[in-house]
């Protein structure tokens, strides 16, 4: 939410300055998720134009009716409550915060701001449903406004009555915002229109209530897979190593293993199987205690593996307290327990002469470099851990930072080590003549080629002297096929980075580099652009895919460029695919687009299938696709031509292994989620691909997402499914096809939108497909009528 952008919507209360707002804050456990969002409405409603902000809060997780400590009654007409909630406690459920709203739409124009986004609109235990209000003067108390439910809604249809109903805002959705805003501070004889809370009292249909939620950790697990997706269930399951869990843990387990499953977060924790223990609040230094429900942990633990478990348990270790372990009531579940077994090291002798290395390779260090403070710890811990063999390898796609947190880690800690040496390992041939010129400084006898032979310089590692030890850094590592037998292991510490995910086999504990933090994005792109706000470096960062050389690109852009903010995001794509091919950055060798298309060009050589795929997964917008989807279109049968690798389940498992291998996508184990970077997707498609292979890899996407739409979608994982399939549908591209390819699919997200109660964009998708296709269909045809249906009346346009 960008409060500049609050700000504005509510610009029609410059009309109302006499107002007073008290700002009424949930403090419910639940609500400590959404603590920035809060910041930034506290932020906005201080700039904006009331005469008065008073902040006032109401727990309605504790027990007993939700009390604010009101002092007096306020004057009718002069006051505005914006109670932010996230509606998901008993006291939704109940309805005792609805007697509270009911008590202050009396005398106060009232609203619930409520910060879940619509994936999460489903934990809402509060019974919304769609009205349309209007008033007939400025600063009318709720309770006196004319209210109803909107007319065509399935509440309507079914008989239901409110006599009236609270305004119910996404903070994030402006015009919604704005459009409230205009009701209460510039009221005319138009309706507002926007989902609501219906107040209790005579007249109140009894079938607005909620369905009480299951409890039964069977019942919540399969509730999460469905509606959530594996990444949640992942999440949560990692969880289970800890005896007590904190928003922090939580956080950093998603950011440590799972770096791209960021909606994973609320999802798991409004799952219901996290349940507060505020007994061991105290066990955490203030901090909020959270258990996994009872029965749940072996439930979700089922399918991971030990060396992912092991990594969730070190992180728990490192963040909770002592005293969260002392009273450990409950076991983690035993696959976590049993330590992975260790490749012994050949064994090492120290009889050789000294080793001393007067001229490093090590390469400059970057000024520039930002944050990694909790990767480069663990590269240290990797490289120490007793029992192993002085192997780190850290992996992950080009420009996500590995050579550049190697060199961090290596200039810091040059100081305790012998000698450190640094290689560049694309072949085996390059990492041999690095190894003969280490020779060179270690007096290591050259052969008939006047080069220190190899197998002499392996030697002299493990045989020589040394006080305190030595590093190698091997960048860029080609698979380790042709390395291994180049590795003086258990002689000294080896750091390896490569995008090979083949690598990650020849160590127990691998570590993936993920994208950068929000922190260390903002922190890159202050570096170039100080000016940059929380908000428009959020912005910037998150189209970015918080990927390092592509945010020192836009910093160097915003800084020095005539183009703002908000210029750079609308020509993204073509922006950044420019910057990233013909602009080269101090401490970076190569331009990351040229990277990537060695890469690709290399793939369609090698695997035809996994190329075609990468097309199709950069078309199909950003964020993890769900392997349901992407398997929609398979057939027992391999299919021939466009899209065949979309429709041979075994043609596309093995693209999916080729694209995980070469780490040009994230593959999740047992059916997971698949993910392309944001960045890749933009070279991809502004840089790589023709015309010809864009259009086909757009046409194959419509057809995929088609053969996904479900056979019923109102069902849970219907609902699921539709939200994913409407996520990825580009509308442009669905309406340069023939309708009748393109049609079905086209209204049945439609349909979803409004199904769920998101009329706004099911209209603009209606309006949008009228333009394009009433001249196709002909006024009368009916599919043109089922279009002006959803589309409703020109003025609603968004």
């Amino acid at each position: 939410m960008d409060p500049s952008t609050l700000v504005r919507a509510l610009r029609p209360f410059e009309n109302t300055p006499h107002l007073t707002v008290d700002l009424v804050l949930d403090r419910a456990p639940s609500m400590e998720l959404w603590t920035r969002t809060v910041d930034d409405l506290r932020a906005a409603l201080g700039r904006a134009p009331f005469q008065e902000l008073r902040v006032r809060t109401v727990d309605t997780s504790a027990a007993g009716e939700p009390s604010t400590a009101d002092t007096g009654v306020p004057r009718p007409g002069g006051q505005v409550v914006l109670l932010v909630s996230n509606c998901v406690e008993d006291a939704w459920q109940d309805g005792r915060a609805a007697v509270l709203l009911d008590h202050w739409c009396r005398t106060s124009a009232t609203a619930v701001l409520q910060p879940l986004p619509p994936s999460l609109r489903h934990r809402v235990r509060a019974p919304i449903a769609p009205f349309r209000w209007r008033a007939a003067r400025p600063a009318t108390p709720t309770a006196w406004l004319e209210c109803g439910l909107r007319p065509g809604s399935l509440e309507e249809a079914a008989g239901l009555h409110a006599p009236g109903a609270v305004p119910v805002l996404d903070p994030a959705d402006s015009r919604s915002v704005e459009a409230w805003a205009r009701l209460v501070a510039a009221p005319t004889t138009d309706w507002y229109e926007g989902d609501g809370i219906p107040t209790p009292g005579p007249g109140t249909s009894d079938g607005f209530a909620t369905p009480v939620p299951r409890t039964e950790p069977a019942d919540l697990v399969q509730t999460l897979r469905d509606v959530a997706g594996p990444a949640a269930v992942r999440l949560a399951a990692l969880l289970a190593v800890a005896p007590l869990v904190t928003l922090d843990l939580l956080h950093a387990v998603r950011r440590g293993l799972l770096p791209e499953a960021d909606e994973a977060v609320p999802e798991v924790f409004h799952s219901g199987l996290l349940v507060r223990a505020p007994d061991r609040d105290r066990d955490l230094d203030g901090q909020h205690a959270f258990v996994l429900l009872d029965g749940a942990a072996e439930l979700l633990a089922e399918g991971l593996t030990r060396s992912d478990m092991r990594r969730a348990l070190d992180l728990a270790v490192e963040l909770l307290p002592p005293a969260a372990w002392a009273r450990n009531m409950r076991r983690a579940p035993s696959s976590a327990l049993r330590e992975e077994p260790v490749r012994p090291a050949p064994p090492t002798r120290r009889d050789g002469p000294d080793l001393r290395v007067v001229r490093s390779a090590l390469p400059a260090r970057n000024s520039r470099f930002v944050g990694r403070g909790e990767l480069l710890d663990t590269i240290g811990a990797t490289l120490r851990r007793p029992g192993g063999d002085g192997l780190c390898v850290l992996h992950g796609i080009a420009g996500v930072g590995k050579t550049q947190a190697a060199l961090e880690y290596a200039h810091r800690h040059r100081g305790a080590y012998d000698f450190v040496w640094w290689s560049q390992a694309r072949d085996a041939r390059n990492l041999a003549l690095s190894l003969a010129r280490l020779g060179d400084e270690l007096s290591v006898p050259p052969g008939p080629d006047g080069l220190a032979p190899v197998d002499g310089v392996l030697d002299r590692l493990r045989s020589g002297r040394v006080d305190r030890g030595w590093l190698l850094v091997l960048d860029n590592a080609d698979p380790p096929a042709g390395l291994t037998s180049l590795l003086p292991l258990g002689a000294g510490h080896i750091l390896i980075t490569s995008r090979h995910v083949s690598w990650t086999e020849e160590t127990a504990h691998p570590l993936r580099v993920a994208p950068l933090s929000r922190e260390e994005s903002l922190a890159l792109l202050r570096a170039r652009a100080p000016w940059l706000t929380d908000d428009q470096g959020s912005a910037v960062a998150e189209r970015a895919g918080s990927l390092p050389p592509l945010l020192i690109h836009l910093g160097r852009s915003l800084s020095k460029g005539p183009l703002d903010v908000t210029e750079h995001l609308d020509g993204f794509d073509r922006l950044c695919a420019s910057l990233l091919l013909n602009y080269g950055l101090p401490d970076y060798d190569v331009k990351l687009a040229a990277v990537w298309q060695r890469a690709v060009a290399e793939l369609a050589d090698a695997d035809g299938a996994a190329a075609e795929l990468l097309r199709v997964l950069s078309c199909l917008g950003t964020g993890p696709v769900s392997y349901g989807l992407l398997s929609a279109a398979t057939e027992p049968t391999p299919a021939t031509g466009d899209g065949g690798v979309l429709h041979d389940k075994y043609a596309l498992h093995l693209a999916l292994l080729r694209l995980s291998d070469e780490d040009l996508a994230t593959v999740e184990v047992q059916g997971g989620p698949v993910e392309v970077h944001p960045a890749l997707q933009m070279v991809m498609r502004g840089v790589v691909m023709t015309p010809n292979e864009y259009r086909t890899a757009q046409e194959a996407v419509l057809r995929l997402l088609a053969a996904a739409l479900p056979a019923d979608p109102a069902t849970p994982s219907g609902r699921v499914r539709m939200t994913e399939i409407a996520r990825r549908l580009d509308l442009p591209a669905a309406l340069r096809v023939p309708p009748a390819a393109a049609y079905r699919l086209v209204t049945a997200v439609i349909e979803h939108h409004a199904a769920v109660g998101d009329t706004r964009a099911a209209g603009g998708l209606a309006r949008a497909a009228l333009k394009v296709w009433s001249g196709r269909f002909g006024a009368d045809d009916p599919s043109v009528a089922v279009l002006r249906a959803h589309a409703g009346p020109p003025s609603s346009d968004p």
